[in-house]
């Protein structure tokens, strides 16, 4: 043995360590095979299980990204379509309003222009119950300033003669005065 001892200085190949080295390498293959065998098939199934999840996760994200992005397409064209309808609404109302304030002007006028006509002819009524009445008053003074002067009476075709001077007189007057004078010439 001193002769393979010789051999071999660093004692890798000694006989009596051999069989030691022996026993750690059938251990180390029996430590190995339980791994491989019953360790690690759990530790992958759970890294298999562990990434599908994680995979499942990363898809529902992108799904759920997805959802959110067309939720927010679709409120955003809500919004302008509600924009838009608030605009029409909104110019509805406003022409409306236009409407309305230029009917109220209308009516308005048109009240104003009936009250004026209803005045004119009002006034023109009372003009004429006033011509009437001065006709008549004048007609009575002419007639007894006329017999008075003559000192007798006079006949009817005089009588209507002189009244109608009188009055074509006094309606040249009156006609000539300046609206809503008194009838006396300034």
């Amino acid at each position: 043995m001193v002769a393979l001892a010789q051999l071999d200085p660093t004692g890798v190949f000694d006989i009596v360590n051999t069989s030691l080295i022996f026993w750690e390498i059938v251990t180390f293959a029996i430590l190995v095979f339980l791994l491989i065998r019953y360790v690690f098939p759990p530790i992958r199934r759970q890294i298999e299980h562990r990434q599908k999840a994680i995979e499942g996760a990363i898809d529902e994200a992108e799904k759920t990204r997805k959802e959110a992005r067309e939720l927010l397409e679709e409120y955003r064209r809500q919004i302008a379509e509600a924009r838009g309808e608030a605009r029409q609404i909104l110019d509805e109302s406003r022409k409306q309003g236009e409407a309305q304030r230029e009917r109220a002007k209308r009516e308005a006028r048109e009240e104003g222009d009936r009250i004026i006509q209803r005045a004119r002819e009002e006034i023109d009524r009372q003009r004429e119950e006033a011509v009437r009445q001065v006709r008549g008053e004048v007609a009575g003074m002419v007639l007894q300033t006329s017999e008075r002067v003559i000192g007798r009476s006079l006949e009817r075709e005089d009588h209507e003669r002189l009244i109608s001077e009188a009055l074509d007189s006094l309606e040249s007057e009156v006609a000539g005065a300046p609206a809503g004078g008194d009838g006396r010439p300034s």
